[in-house]
């Protein structure tokens, strides 16, 4: 895979990645084996323990990477860059050292995931990005307020300053607020047994997200509960468009060789077998 990024210093950021030319949406950017991982629930004397096992060279790396405090030393510093750097991988946590070194935006440009088939991290432009431009993933989820992602992002040492947590702030806290709400009552209506109605919230966040300028993973999740929505009130056709649209999004940010990949087909394959089961009987219903 030839290296469409640079790692370079980044203005009150330490480091950054920038793309070295135009990076179409759904390039892989970047896969990765851990350096190492621990189970969760993680201690850490188990993290410890792990760094303990590395080659030399490879503490050394591990050292280089973002510290929250500069003066922390021995085990201390350890601790530290483990919390300030590890992503979640399924049931384990894990260090990547050149994952760690993307900056994180709440609306970002690409997207961070686990490929378990290949037992390494990936990471996908979910836009296209221009030359010479910073790739950002997100470290937080979206469905938060500006306050709460503020005080949970602080655990990392910095205050994000992209274009919702600035300017834009204000508009973009309203919409936030609202998914949370919207998301909220779509885990809700999923525990109903009875025929639903049209998926108004579905929709409605899907909406939000793609104002928000959240076309990754989020997305992907809101069609498919589209799509779900869809299924229960009997628009079936409807339910095959969302179950397409959650391939496309899906797709882009994992990749064709992710297992999620075949999870959400299969879901849009089951869609498909329905929509023709329903269409065949209306079909005969009429020939009669």
């Amino acid at each position: 895979m030839t290296a469409s990024y640079s790692v370079l210093p980044s203005p009150g950021e330490g480091l950054g990645c920038f793309s070295t030319a135009l990076i179409p949406a759904g390039t892989l950017i970047l896969a990765e084996t851990p350096l190492f991982n621990v189970r969760e629930p993680r201690t850490n004397s188990l993290v410890i323990s792990a760094f303990s096992r590395l080659s030399k060279p490879q503490q050394e790396q591990y050292l280089t990477l973002h510290v929250v405090d500069p003066k922390a030393e021995g085990d201390a510093r350890v601790i530290d860059i483990f919390n300030s750097n590890a992503w979640q991988t399924e049931s384990r946590t894990s260090i990547c050292p050149r994952a760690a070194r993307f900056n994180h935006s709440c609306i970002p440009n690409a997207s961070f995931a686990w490929n378990s088939r290949l037992s390494q991290i990936t990471v996908h432009a979910i836009v296209a990005i221009p030359a010479n431009t910073q790739i950002n993933l997100s470290y937080e989820r979206p469905y938060q307020t500006l306050s709460a992602r503020r005080e949970k992002l602080s655990a990392y040492g910095f205050v994000c300053s992209c274009t919702a947590c600035g300017d834009e702030a204000e508009p973009s806290d309203v919409r936030r607020a609202r998914m949370v709400l919207l998301e909220r009552r779509i885990r809700v209506g999923r525990k109903q047994l009875w025929r639903s109605p049209m998926p108004k919230a579905e929709l409605e966040l899907v909406r939000l997200l793609k104002e928000e300028g959240l076309v990754g993973e989020a997305l992907g999740l809101a069609y498919h509960n589209a799509a779900l929505g869809w299924q229960r009130h009997g628009r079936l056709d409807l339910a095959v468009r969302y179950g397409l649209k959650e391939l496309e999004v899906c797709t882009m940010c994992y990749g064709t060789n992710s297992p999620y990949v075949d999870t959400t087909t299969a879901f849009l394959h089951q869609l498909k077998i329905e929509l023709t089961e329903v269409e065949d009987k209306l079909l005969r219903s009429i020939q009669l």
